[in-house]
């Protein structure tokens, strides 16, 4: 029985993987939306691959497929989203980075704090405080201490407050 299952995961991994390569934008999107929710760490890759297609919608889905899928490997290839030039594709992959806590991703999201799109050092700046992690504290602290850096004030003090809370 499980033999017959991997059989049938590898064949839906296969028609997704494909229809993500050669579907209309439509069915490309659906594509996405079924390999984050199938899992796989084999789609990794195909999926990445897409945060540098012309279609703006399909880079946003390939950063939440990524996220569904989840683990190293998923963040890893994230990360390669936290440059990307649309703004809102960096701000997903913030969120989707930060979902995965711990002190590699307070690493990975703290040169987003000088990111040029006040919205997006806005998203970095809460997803910093959720992580609960205190290093990110620091960091914050400085961005608080500068007054060139435009940023919601409201924000960062949500965030520094919460870490605060978190480290006592």
């Amino acid at each position: 029985m499980d033999e017959r299952y991997a059989d049938d995961r590898r064949h839906t991994l296969a028609r997704w993987l494909e229809q993500l390569q050669q579907g209309e934008q439509a069915a490309r999107i659906e594509a996405v939306e079924r390999l984050g929710e199938l899992a796989d760490e084999r789609a990794i890759a195909p999926l990445a691959d897409l945060f540098n297609d012309p279609d703006p919608a399909l880079r946003l889905r390939a950063v939440l497929a990524l996220r569904q899928i989840g683990g190293v490997l998923a963040v890893t290839a994230l990360t390669g989203a936290l440059t990307n030039e649309l703004p809102q594709v960096r701000r997903a992959a913030i969120v989707a980075v930060g979902k995965s806590g711990g002190s590699r991703a307070v690493a990975l999201l703290l040169p987003t704090l000088q990111d040029p799109d006040e919205r997006v050092r806005n998203t970095t700046i809460l997803t910093l405080g959720e992580t609960g992690d205190a290093q990110a504290l620091s960091p914050l602290l400085q961005v608080q201490a500068d007054p060139q850096q435009k940023i919601d004030a409201a924000y960062l003090e949500h965030a520094i407050q919460r870490l605060r809370r978190q480290d006592a």
